[in-house]
C-alpha cells in the first residue's frame, strides 16, 4: 500500500464525515482493490484490503479483531491496535485523519473550525521587509500545505498577501477538490491570479461597498471595535454555507486578527531552518507586559517536515459556542 492510496482513502473518509446527518460515533476505512467507508456500521472484510476504525465518540469502547483503530480527540488521532501499519504509513494518518472530522467540531461549535498554516523563519518572519516570502517553506511543507487544501472547505487570505504572492489557492500537488476560495479585501487588490488560474469564483468578505470585481461575489460584514471584520461572524457565514473548515494562509495582519478575536482552533508553523534578522513577523498582537499573558495552547506538537519541524496547536478545545 503506497502513501497516496492511503490518501483517497482519507479523501473518501472526509466527504463521506461532511455529508453524514447521523451522530458519529465510529468509522470504518477499508483500503485495497475495493475502497469504502461505512459510518456507525461494520465492514464486510474484503480479501486482501486494509482495514482502519476510527472511534469519534470518546465514551465508545470498541474494536475489531482485523482493523488498526485509532481513537479521535477534537484535533488529534492516537493509534490504540495497530495491525501492520507501517511506521510512515502510522505517521502519516495520525497526521491527516483528524481533519476529515471537522465538520464535527464545527457543528458543536456553530461555526467553521479556522487552521492558521504559515512558513516562517528561526526568528518568526513570514516575509523580507519588501514582501518577498517565496520560498521559505521546503517542498514537504508545500505538500502539507496542498493537502489541507484538500482537506478544508474553505481556504481564506488577505489583500496584501493576494497582492505581494499571486497566489492560486488550488489543489495541485495532491489529488483533492479545491477549497472556496475567499479574500478580505479593499477594491485595490488584484485577483488576477485567481481568475486566471481556476474558473470557480472567489468569495470576498469585508467591511466596504462591493468593490465589484468580475467572477467574485461580495459580502459585506459590520466592522467590529477595531475597524477589522468581526472574525467570528465571518466563521458562523461560512458554517451556514456549509464550509466547515477554513484554512487561512496569511498574512499576518488577517492570521492576527483572527488570534486576537480567539478564532483561531489550529496553528500549523513550518520552522524554516534561516534567520531574517528582520522583516514581516508571523503574528503582530497587541503588546503584553508579562509572560502569562502570552497566548497559550490547549496542546500542542512537532511534527517532522522533511529537513526541519512544523509546530501544530490546538486552541479553544472544547468550546462549543
Amino acid at each position: 500500500m503506497e502513501i497516496e492510496d492511503y490518501w483517497l482513502g482519507i479523501l473518501m473518509l472526509a466527504e463521506k464525515v461532511k455529508h453524514s446527518e447521523e451522530n458519529i460515533d465510529y468509522c470504518f476505512l477499508q483500503l485495497g482493490a475495493e475502497p469504502e467507508v461505512r459510518i456507525n456500521h461494520l465492514p464486510v472484510p474484503v480479501k486482501d484490503s486494509l482495514l482502519l476504525m476510527i472511534i469519534a465518540n470518546p465514551e465508545l469502547e470498541m474494536s475489531h479483531e482485523q482493523a488498526s483503530v485509532f481513537r479521535l480527540d477534537t484535533y488529534t488521532v492516537h493509534i490504540v491496535q495497530n495491525m501492520g501499519l507501517p511506521e510512515e504509513a502510522k505517521e502519516f494518518l495520525t497526521a491527516y485523519l483528524p481533519y476529515c472530522f471537522l465538520p464535527l467540531q464545527a457543528r458543536k461549535m456553530g461555526r467553521a473550525v479556522a487552521i492558521t498554516h504559515f512558513a516562517q523563519s528561526l526568528d518568526g518572519r513570514i516575509a523580507t521587509q519588501s514582501g518577498d516570502s517565496k520560498w521559505i517553506g521546503n517542498e514537504e511543507n508545500l505538500v502539507h500545505a496542498h493537502r489541507m487544501r484538500a482537506l478544508c472547505d474553505s481556504i481564506l487570505i488577505g489583500a496584501n498577501t493576494l497582492n505581494f504572492d499571486q497566489p492560486a489557492l488550488t489543489v495541485r500537488l495532491v489529488e483533492g477538490k479545491n477549497p472556496q476560495r475567499i479574500v478580505i479585501c479593499s477594491s485595490d487588490a488584484d485577483f488576477s491570479s485567481l481568475q486566471e488560474k481556476c474558473k470557480d469564483d472567489v468569495i470576498i468578505v469585508g467591511t466596504c461597498d462591493d468593490p465589484q470585481i468580475p467572477q467574485t461575489e461580495y459580502f459585506p460584514f459590520e466592522p467590529n471595535a477595531k475597524g477589522r471584520i468581526d472574525c467570528h461572524a465571518l466563521l458562523r457565514f461560512l458554517y451556514q454555507r456549509s464550509l466547515y473548515s477554513v484554512y487561512i494562509e496569511g498574512g499576518s495582519a488577517t492570521t492576527s486578527g483572527f488570534m486576537e478575536e480567539k478564532a483561531t482552533d489550529i496553528v500549523q508553523l513550518h520552522i524554516a531552518p534561516i534567520i531574517f534578522g528582520s522583516g514581516v513577523s508571523s503574528f503582530n498582537l497587541t503588546e503584553i507586559t508579562h509572560v502569562q499573558q502570552a497566548v497559550q495552547f490547549d496542546s500542542f506538537f512537532f511534527r517532522p517536515m522533511g529537513n526541519t519541524y512544523m509546530f501544530v496547536g490546538a486552541m479553544n478545545v472544547g468550546n462549543n459556542a
